[in-house]
Formats: C-alpha cells, structure tokens, sequence
C-alpha cells in the first residue's frame, strides 16, 4: 500500500512540475508574452513594408515609439492632420519614429507620391499595395493612427483626424514608459 501511494505520489509531482513549467516556459523576466491584435493593450502586429524611397521598413526593427499613421492621398483630413504629425515629429526630434503607411489598394501611386512631396515629409513613407496591413489592422477610415510604445504595446488608437492638442497628448502618454 505505501508502495502504491508512493508512486501516485510521484505521478502527481511529475504532472504538476509538467503543467508547471508548459505554463511558465514562455514567461521572460516576470513578463508573458503577450499576443499581437490591432487593439490597445496589445503587441501592435508586425509587418514589413517597402517605403517610397526604395527601402524595407519592419516595425518590430523600430526601437523607440511609433506612430503608425494610415492615409490616403485623397483623404481630407489627412491632408489637414499632416502638417501637425511633422511639427510633432521635428518637436520631439527623433523620441518616436512615424510610419506613414498608404493606403495604396485604394490609391494611386503618383499621387501619394505627389502628397509625400507636396509636405516634404521627414519620416518613411510605406507602400501597402495590397492592402494586406491596412486589412491586419482593421482600418475603416482615414486618418487613423496607431500609437505604439518602445515594447510595441499599443497605447491608443485614434481614428479620423485628431486635433493637434490630442495629437501631442498622446503622443507624450506614448513616450512615458
């Protein structure tokens, strides 16, 4: 009999450590590694796009805060948010990056290129030609910015042009760790 309980005894400590360390083996530093969806609270979802300069933009290779900014060239309010994302941008000198993500599938190419120019924007402009990132990130108008912090944590989601005092709050709720 106490051979008997001894080996269930030994089974249930065999199953527990099992249960124990499946549970943990993704735990890193006190922190579980959280799931990447288009909403805050979340990793913001990787992606690679190429920019209209010619280069690969990955957002999980960004080491700073992002701001993800989908728009069109068509759009109104983007064109009337633009300049305000730049000042903020040369303000804060390089404490975030911004990815200007086009919205190319419903666009035309020369004339988000005219829009770049038109602005002379200082931060990457990425094309999404098949709408594959717009789609990964549920985008249902234009402007809409997705504010990530230096984990890739999204902090806030703004949709539709957002006035320029809320644009530099959220922005500084983006940069404090």
């Amino acid at each position: 009999m106490k051979k008997g309980t001894a080996i269930i005894l030994l089974a249930v400590l065999l199953v527990s450590y099992t249960v124990y360390t499946n549970m943990f083996k993704h735990q890193s530093a006190g922190n579980i590694k959280q799931e990447e969806k288009a909403a805050v609270g979340f990793l913001a979802p990787d992606f690679t796009l190429t920019g209209m300069d010619g280069k690969t933009y990955r957002l999980s290779d960004i080491k700073k805060p992002v701001i993800i900014n989908f728009w069109a060239s068509w759009c109104g309010p983007c064109r009337m948010e633009t300049p305000h994302l730049i000042a903020l941008y040369k303000k804060y000198g390089g404490q975030f990056e911004i990815l200007a993500v086009n919205a190319t599938i419903n666009d035309k190419e020369n004339n988000a290129r005219k829009f770049v120019d038109f602005f002379h924007l200082p931060f990457p402009a990425l094309w999404d030609r098949q709408g594959d990132i717009t789609d990964k990130y549920n985008i249902q108008g234009f402007p809409t910015n997705y504010f990530v912090n230096k984990d890739r944590k999204i902090v806030y989601v703004g949709e539709g042009m957002l006035p320029p005092e809320e644009l530099e709050k959220t922005i500084q709720k983006m940069l404090t760790p």
